[in-house]
């Protein structure tokens, strides 16, 4: 009779989680449709890397090993359930290590969730948000474990000491058991009770799993699995000769795809990105992590009317929109596009393609955008770069060296374009970097040409405020220029230049050889080409542009030009690599004024003079003119130094008196 009824309520409780779990995936298939095929090798090993093995989670090396522990003793239930049952009938060495794996992963899981529950809600960090269920949820999973381990114990006590089970922990809990004295038949009765509450406790959690914080146990394998595999810096491309599109960008929750719902379902709340965000850094209305919660409520509460609506056949379904009642305008343009969100989130949600898309209906269906950003637009509209200046002045910085022009060209045997963009040909501060570039290209005798006034802006600026239409034209307008001069091999030495030519621009069907100058510089002198031998004795820093390394995924190349220069001591600062953070300068706020909270450049200075520099070295046009900017209104002019790498190469290579 009591094993007919363990079967129904199984089979029961199964019941419940598989329909929850259903009626839970159902609100993804809101969505448009997305294809997340193909790569099934890297996805598999992706969720194992990351799944399993916790790779990005334990970067973060406290908490971290806390979730791996509770991870692993999350999955006791099973074992124990197993083991009970053929522990005694395997062959010893295998019982024994099998028997000491779950001792040890029990304790450990019980130690790790007694800290968390410390670090939760005693310690309490800021980017943690305390509810009601993260407590229920963490006493559920402490019960199944401390009564899976006593009922391992009186199992111990009940069979005696003989056993050859390797349980420490167990026969030290079994000894204590011992000491109070209990009967035989009492010791056997305590069991059956500790068993019926383990097993129901089990039963309940799962049955709980859909509809609490837990179901993340599903989505976010799920979202790890389904990662983008595509380039970091690519985003989604929108056909806006689609005659059937009613629409672009995302307005309401159904506009995103089925991949960017399962997103809101897969984020932990851990607050990563939060902790990494120079938005939320410096007190701007934008933190990652509440906005994915945000929608994440919204489609808890949206979702299941829409597909009712459908299900009842109605034209009209969701006419809720997201900027008006879910997401703040502030917040949506707080975001520099710097990708230190996900670049930290442990179970890859993609925030930036949702905040791009979301800005894309703001300015192609409502045009609606930050003020200043009307002046770019008509600049890159009619002179192809955000300030308006005409292109008859992109080229005046080659006045001081014979720069060949692409027009102007003579012979077939050209090596590279040199690609300027739109802030080394027009800014006084960056004309400078363009002319150390070319010094050094006309140096090792490299056959190059730049395209003059048939260069234009690569669009960057454009499709990162999510004005789609405009960066298409420019693009189109620059890849019809590049493929009437069959161009094979582009330098730059803009990261956001670089990321769009190399990583965009195939998607409108033309793809080159693109390469950044700071891995240009490093294979030059690690091919003898270049030989830096003039000392520079100096303290310097080194910033990481977010486009260079972030999205490029370039962080050496930079660090080992510097190293080539005799007498340049390198310091790193505390944010550095990976956790670099954001010049402030991305997402289109080159061309916004930053007007809540503390300016991003500001604070990038801070971390800077923390390492006691004297100078200070990036590879990003955006980055010099930030730190330029920031030098200056904090009055350290005569302290501090921003140079671009390409600068230093110079000065070590001709020498510059004037220049240090």
């Amino acid at each position: 009779m009591i094993k007919t009824i363990d079967i129904f309520i199984i089979l029961l409780t199964l019941g419940v989680f598989i329909w929850g779990v259903r009626r839970r995936i159902r609100l993804w298939t809101v969505g448009k449709d997305e294809n997340r095929s193909g790569q099934t090798k890297d996805r598999l090993k992706n969720l194992f890397v990351e799944g399993i093995l916790h790779q990005r989670i334990l970067q973060e090396r406290y908490p971290g090993f806390l979730h791996l522990f509770i991870f692993l003793g999350f999955l006791l239930p099973l074992l124990v359930i197993i083991i009970t049952q053929v522990m005694f009938s395997l062959p010893l060495i295998p019982a024994q290590i099998l028997s000491l794996l779950l001792d040890l992963v029990c304790i450990l899981a019980i130690i790790s969730i007694l800290l968390l529950l410390f670090r939760r809600f005693v310690v309490r960090p800021s980017r943690l948000d305390n509810k009601p269920e993260d407590l229920v949820v963490l006493l559920l999973i402490l019960a199944i474990l401390i009564t899976g381990l006593l009922l391992e114990s009186l199992k111990l006590t009940v069979i005696g000491q003989d056993v050859p089970a390797w349980a420490p922990v167990g026969r030290f809990v079994s000894n204590f058991i011992r000491i109070l004295g209990f009967q035989a038949q009492t010791q056997i009765l305590l069991a059956k009770i500790v068993f019926r509450i383990h097993f129901y406790l089990v039963l309940v959690t799962i049955a709980y799993i859909p509809f609490s914080k837990m179901f993340h146990i599903i989505s976010s394998p799920l979202n790890m699995f389904f990662r983008s595999f595509k380039n970091k810096g690519t985003l989604s491309f929108i056909d806006l000769e689609d005659e059937n599109a009613e629409t672009f960008g995302v307005a309401k929750l159904e506009e995103f795809t089925w991949k960017q719902l399962l997103d809101l379902d897969a984020c932990t709340q851990c607050g990563r990105c939060q902790d990494h965000c120079p938005a939320f850094l410096t007190e701007k209305p934008l933190s990652p992590k509440k906005l994915i919660q945000d929608l994440k409520d919204h489609m808890l509460i949206q979702a299941p009317q829409i597909l009712q609506s459908r299900a009842e056949g109605k034209q009209k379904e969701n006419q809720v929109e997201l900027m008006k009642s879910v997401i703040e305008e502030d917040s949506l343009w707080a975001c520099t596009t710097c990708r230190s969100c996900m670049e930290h989130c442990p179970v890859y949600v993609e925030h930036i393609d949702k905040i791009i898309d979301m800005r894309r209906h703001q300015v192609l269906m409502e045009s609606q955008f930050p003020a200043e950003l009307t002046a770019a637009f008509k600049g890159l509209e009619r002179h192809s770069n955000p300030w308006g200046l005409g292109h008859d002045m992109r080229a005046d910085w080659i006045h001081e060296l014979d720069i060949p022009i692409m027009s102007e060209y003579q012979g077939e045997d050209l090596e590279l374009l040199f690609f300027v963009g739109c802030i080394r040909s027009y800014d006084d501060r960056n004309k400078k970097v363009a002319l150390a570039m070319a010094k050094i290209l006309n140096h090792l005798g490299i056959k190059f040409a730049i395209l003059g006034m048939e260069e234009g802006c690569c669009g960057d600026p454009a499709r990162r405020v999510g004005n789609e239409y405009l960066y298409q034209i420019l693009a189109q307008t620059n890849i019809e220029t590049f493929e009437r001069y069959k161009i094979k091999n582009i330098l730059t030495t803009c990261p956001h230049c670089y990321n769009t030519l190399k990583n965009e621009y195939p998607q409108l069907g033309f793809q080159a050889e693109v390469i950044h100058h700071t891995t240009f510089l490093e294979d030059q002198i690690k091919k003898g080409a270049l030989t830096l031998n003039l000392p520079l004795s100096k303290k310097l820093t080194y910033h990481d542009p977010c486009y260079l390394g972030r999205y490029g995924g370039i962080f050496e190349s930079p660090r080992e030009v510097l190293r080539s220069i005799p007498s340049l001591q390198l310091n790193e600062m505390t944010r550095t690599k990976r956790d670099s953070l954001c010049c402030g300068a991305g997402g289109g706020w080159m061309w916004m004024d930053e007007k809540i909270g503390k300016r991003i450049n500001i604070q990038r200075l801070e971390d800077a003079i923390e390492t006691h520099p004297e100078w200070i070295a990036t590879a990003c046009p955006f980055c010099v003119t930030m730190f330029d900017d920031a030098i200056k209104n904090t009055n350290r002019e005569n302290e501090l130094k921003i140079w671009d790498i390409v600068e230093l190469v110079q000065l070590a290579l001709f020498g510059n008196p004037d220049s240090t």
